[in-house]
C-alpha cells in the first residue's frame, strides 16, 4: 500500500510540474518582438536591455545588436525589434549575405594582389587590406 501511495504522489507531482511549464510556455508565447521571457521577474516579458534585440514573439532571450566597425558603416541602427545593418565604407564593397565581409575596391584594370576580406568584427580587431596592382606586374605579395 505505501508504493501505490508513493506512485500516486509522484505522478500528481509531474503533472503539476508540467502544468506550471506549460502555463509559462503559454504566457512567453504572448511576448512580443522587442521582448524577451523573463522567468525571473512577476512581469513575464521584459524589454530588451540597450544594444539586443528580439526580433520574433515568444523569445527567451534578445540577441545582441551586430557591431559596424573598421571598414563597416552603419546602414541601419539596431533597434529593440532588428539587428543592425552594416555597409562599406567608401574604397571597400560588401560581399556575402547580410554584407559579412568587405572587400578593397580596385581601379578598372587593376586587381587585389591578394584577396583581403573585412570581417564584421564584434570586437575592435581590424586587418589591413592588400593593395591593388595591374596583372602584368610582379607579384610584390602583401602580408596581412
Amino acid at each position: 500500500m505505501g508504493n501505490s501511495c508513493y506512485n500516486i504522489v509522484a505522478t500528481l507531482l509531474l503533472v503539476l510540474n508540467f502544468e506550471r511549464t506549460r502555463s509559462l510556455q503559454d504566457l512567453c508565447s504572448n511576448c512580443p518582438a522587442g521582448t524577451f521571457c523573463d522567468n525571473n521577474r512577476s512581469q513575464i516579458c521584459s524589454p530588451c536591455p540597450p544594444n539586443s534585440f528580439s526580433s520574433a514573439g515568444g523569445q527567451r532571450t534578445c540577441d545582441i545588436c551586430r557591431q559596424c566597425k573598421g571598414v563597416f558603416k552603419t546602414k541601419k541602427e539596431c533597434s529593440s525589434t532588428s539587428n543592425a545593418e552594416c555597409d562599406c565604407i567608401s574604397g571597400y564593397h560588401c560581399l556575402g549575405a547580410e554584407c559579412s565581409m568587405c572587400e578593397q575596391d580596385c581601379k578598372q584594370g587593376q586587381e587585389l594582389t591578394k584577396k583581403a576580406f573585412m570581417r564584421p568584427v564584434q570586437t575592435t580587431q581590424e586587418e589591413d587590406g592588400c593593395s591593388c596592382r595591374f596583372p602584368e606586374e610582379e607579384e610584390g605579395g602583401c602580408e596581412l
